[in-house]
């Protein structure tokens, strides 16, 4: 886990600390959670990209056209 450092306006630090006490939990709990909630999706895409561009890296004869691609996917979406 790495350590960072974020600045939150007064307000939104207290409400945080009240769900964060009636939660049992720590406010730094609640915050990954939603950073997990809003942005897993997206950080889950970047990671499938980046694994399949050291594939391709490691194997750039693998790679197809865009209009092969689209039609293998066409389908396979059909089938």
């Amino acid at each position: 886990m790495k350590r960072t450092m974020i600045y939150l306006p007064e307000q939104t630090h207290e409400g945080l600390r009240k769900l964060a006490f009636e939660a049992n939990t720590s406010i730094a709990e609640l915050i990954r959670q939603a950073i997990d909630t809003v942005y897993s999706e997206d950080i889950e895409d970047i990671q499938d990209m980046e694994r399949e561009l050291i594939k391709y890296q490691a194997h750039p004869e693998s790679a197809i056209e865009l209009e092969k691609y689209l039609l293998q996917r066409k389908a396979h979406v059909s089938a």
